[in-house]
C-alpha cells in the first residue's frame, strides 16, 4: 500500500563502539620464582613468571618484561606494613588500623569493611599498573582466622571477607589487571571466580592441595611455594600434587629469596606422576578481548505498530559443597624503605563448608504497543580482535549503503 503522508527517515546514529579487555590470565603450568625483600639477577633467571613487592621501580619491572617474563606485584590488603610509603595515610583514618599482627610487631590488622579503606587499595592497585605490572597478589585477607582479629569487640566475620575479596577482584578487573587470591582456601568456592590465579604456601603440610583442583580445571594457575627444601618434603609433594597441575617452588629455606627447585613430578616422583596441567593452552597466556558494534536506525512513520519481544535468561551457577582444612602461612621478606621482614608464620584452622545450592532462574517478558519509532540494534560481539574489527567495519559500510537507498527511494 502506497503511503499518502510524507515519510521522514532519519539515520540518528552509527556507533562504533569498541569494548576491550586485555589482562593477563596465566594458566596452570607456567614456571614462577617468589621473591620479596631480595634483588633478582634477571640473566640467570629461568622462570617464566616472577613475583616481586610493588615497591621496586618501573624500570625494574621493565627489564623483566624485557627478559620476556610477566610480572605479579605484592602489597598486604588485610593489613598495614610500617614501611608502606602510604602508611599516614592508613593511620589518618579513625578506626581503620587494629591490633598488632601476632609475631609482627611492624604490621597492624585493618578493619576491611570501612570504606575509607577502598580509595588506600584503589591506590596501590594504580601503583601497580602504573609500574606495568602483569598482576597483583594482594596478602592477608584471612584476619577473620586470627586471634588478633578475634579479640575485637566486632570482629571480621567470614562473610565480611567474602564481601572485601569479591570488591577487590571486581575493583582489580575494572583497572584492567589480573588479580591472584593468596591462601584463604576457606572462601575459595565463594570468591574463586573473582580471582584470575591463586598463590599458596604450604598446602603439602596440611595436605589441602586438592581444594584447588575445581579451579585449575577452569584453567587457572595456582602458583605454590613450599619451605625447607625438597628432601624434607618429598613424599607430601608427591602425594599432594599427583594429578593437580600445580607450579610448585621449593626454597632451600624460609626466605623468599631468588632461586629454588622447580618441582618436576616425572622427574621427582616417578614416570607414573601425573602432571595433569588441563587448562595450559597458547604458552599459558589468555588475552580476553570483547568488540561491540552498534547500528541504531530510527525511522519515524505514520501509524506504525511495532511488536517488542524481550527474552531474559539468567546463568546457572553451581557450587559443590565440601568440607576444607585452611590455614594461615605468610612468609615475606622484605628490605624496602629499610625494613626487613624474614619469618614463617603458620596457623591452622578447620573450616566446614556449607552446602550451597545451585539455582536457575528463567524469566521471558512479552510486551506489545503501538510506538512511532522503531529501533533496530545489532550486536557482534567478538573474541578476535584486528580482523573480527576489520570486518565489523565492512558490514557497517553495508548497513549504511542500504539505508542511504532506503532514504532516497522514499524521497
Amino acid at each position: 500500500m502506497k503511503l499518502l503522508l510524507p515519510i521522514t527517515t532519519i539515520f540518528s546514529a552509527l556507533l562504533l563502539t569498541t569494548n576491550v579487555v586485555a589482562r593477563w590470565k596465566p594458566t596452570p603450568g607456567l614456571t614462577w620464582d617468589y621473591v620479596l625483600g631480595n634483588d633478582i639477577n634477571i640473566s640467570t633467571e629461568k622462570t617464566e613468571v616472577v613475583e616481586i613487592d610493588v615497591n621496586k621501580s618501573a624500570s625494574k619491572i621493565q627489564s623483566f618484561h624485557d627478559a620476556g617474563k610477566k610480572v605479579i606485584c605484592y602489597f598486604s590488603g588485610g593489613t598495614l606494613e610500617d614501611f608502606r610509603s602510604d602508611y599516614d595515610q592508613f593511620i589518618a583514618v579513625k578506626n581503620l588500623v587494629k591490633t598488632t599482627y601476632g609475631d609482627w610487631p611492624d604490621e597492624k590488622w585493618i578493619d576491611i569493611r570501612m570504606e575509607e579503606l577502598k580509595p588506600l587499595i584503589l591506590n596501590r592497585m594504580k601503583l601497580a599498573i602504573s609500574k606495568k605490572c602483569d598482576a597483583i597478589e594482594v596478602d592477608n585477607l584471612d584476619g577473620y582466622q586470627m586471634d588478633e582479629v578475634k579479640s575485637w569487640s566486632n570482629p571480621l566475620t567470614k562473610e565480611d571477607t567474602i564481601k572485601y575479596a569479591i570488591w577487590l577482584g571486581n575493583s582489580a578487573h575494572e583497572l584492567g589487571i589480573s588479580i591472584g587470591l593468596k591462601n584463604v582456601l576457606g572462601i575459595i568456592n565463594e570468591v574463586g571466580n573473582y580471582f584470575d590465579f591463586a598463590i599458596n604456601e604450604e598446602c603439602i603440610d596440611y595436605n589441602e592441595c586438592y581444594l584447588y583442583k575445581d579451579f585449575i580445571k577452569s584453567g587457572k594457575a595456582v602458583f605454590g611455594v613450599t619451605y625447607n627444601g625438597l628432601e624434607k618434603n618429598k613424599n607430601a609433594l608427591c602425594r599432594n600434587l599427583d594429578g593437580l597441575g600445580m607450579s610448585m617452588n621449593i626454597k632451600p629455606g624460609i626466605e623468599l629469596v631468588q632461586g629454588g627447585i622447580l618441582f618436576n613430578g616425572k622427574e621427582h616422583c616417578g614416570s607414573n606422576f601425573n602432571v595433569n596441567f588441563d587448562g595450559k593452552q597458547n604458552n599459558a597466556t589468555t588475552l580476553e578481548k570483547t568488540t561491540t558494534l552498534i547500528v541504531k536506525v530510527t525511522t519515524t512513520k505514520k501509524s506504525t505498530t511495532v511488536s517488542k519481544k524481550t527474552t531474559k535468561t539468567t546463568v546457572t551457577k553451581t557450587t559443590t559443597p565440601i568440607k576444607a582444612t585452611t590455614k594461615k602461612s605468610t612468609t615475606t621478606s622484605t628490605t624496602n624503605y629499610s625494613k626487613t621482614k624474614q619469618t614463617t608464620i603458620s596457623k591452622k584452622t578447620t573450616t566446614t563448608k556449607k552446602p550451597i545450592t545451585s539455582t536457575k532462574k528463567t524469566t521471558t517478558s512479552k510486551k506489545s504497543t503501538t510506538k512511532t519509532t522503531k529501533k533496530t540494534i545489532t550486536t557482534v560481539k567478538s573474541k578476535s580482535s584486528t580482523k573480527k574489527l576489520s570486518s565489523v567495519i565492512k558490514v557497517t559500510k553495508k548497513v549504511i549503503k542500504v539505508v542511504s537507498k532506503v532514504v532516497t527511494k522514499k524521497n
